[in-house]
């Protein structure tokens, strides 16, 4: 299994319930260890990832 499985796995992963809970208490707790002075680079930052994360197609996120 070459890394690009893990990879596509990682993504399906976060694609997810639990991964879009994880990365949203990441976004809080990044907010709140800088007391919200980098709120728009935090934003960037997770709208990068939902961008990273979406499938390459036109399937709904979490389906396959």
């Amino acid at each position: 299994m070459g890394l690009s499985s893990y990879i596509e796995k990682v993504k399906d992963v976060l694609r997810g319930r639990k991964g879009q809970q994880f990365l949203d208490k990441a976004e809080s707790a990044a907010s709140k260890a800088t007391g919200g002075s980098h709120d728009d680079k935090i934003k960037k930052a997770r709208d990068a990832a939902n961008r990273a994360i979406s499938p390459d197609d036109d399937r709904p996120v979490g389906r396959r």
